[in-house]
């Protein structure tokens, strides 16, 4: 846990030029992936806009994978325009494996500001994925009940693809989700994999309305491995500590 502690800590004073959803997304909506037990993947989502009232976000963020296919996040938005405010990023998903080509994902996400004394943004989602071998093609579609300051009271739909170019190096990643005022925000951009441990997504997000701007956004995750033992193997070390 002490590690885990100390790569939060260095994690959290990375600043690159957004903040998503704080979980594994495609590119602004949650993906199937889930971490195994006990792995962790630190995240920092960044979206930025030079436009009209132009404004910058930066979101760091821990991942945890909780077993049984099952993970959770913590992350901290700061949001930066006329001013400055920051809201706590809380999310949990759970996959459900059918077979080897599809699954089943639903999740919810918490967002209580701490600049700010109003209502916490909330949603939660439900989607199925379907991966087809033959062209590395990840569709995936769901909806989601969402409520800004609110409770959740918008119903919408999500939609993305993730395109595999080169294995385990390359991706394409595009995704679209509705809202109420509009015809919704389109993102599309790529994923590309360094090396083993890491990924950066970069991506620009177009709104289909007047009001909001167009943005750009970029993400790093970095792979941390297997940092919180498993339940049994640590009471099987606390009994033999006896």
């Amino acid at each position: 846990m002490k590690k885990l502690v100390e790569y939060i800590l260095t994690f959290s004073f990375f600043i690159f030029p957004s903040a998503a959803i704080a979980q594994q997304t495609i590119v602004t909506m949650p993906s199937s992936d889930v971490l195994p037990g006990g792995e962790v993947i630190l995240k920092q989502s960044n979206r930025y806009s030079p436009f009209g009232d132009a404004y910058a976000s930066l979101t760091p963020q821990v991942i945890i994978g909780t077993g049984k296919d099952t993970e959770i996040s913590v992350g901290a938005g700061t949001t930066i325009d006329d001013r400055t405010s920051v809201k706590l990023n809380l999310t949990a998903k759970k996959v459900f494996k059918i077979k080897r080509s599809a699954r089943f994902t639903v999740g919810g996400t918490l967002s209580p500001s701490l600049t700010e004394g109003q209502n916490p943004d909330s949603m939660i989602y439900a989607h199925g994925s379907y991966l087809c071998k033959k062209t590395r093609t990840t569709l995936t579609a769901g909806g989601f009940v969402g409520g800004r300051r609110q409770m959740p009271s918008l119903t919408g739909v999500m939609i993305g693809i993730d395109q595999t170019i080169i294995p385990n190096k390359l991706r394409v990643v595009a995704d679209w989700v509705s809202r109420d005022e509009s015809w919704g925000v389109f993102a599309a951009g790529l994923k590309i994999r360094p090396e083993p441990t890491t990924s950066i997504t970069t991506a620009v997000i177009i709104p289909n309305n007047q009001e909001d701007r167009l943005a750009f956004s970029l993400s790093i995750s970095k792979y941390i491995g297997k940092v919180i033992p498993e339940p049994a193997r640590k009471e099987k070390e606390e009994k033999e500590n006896l």
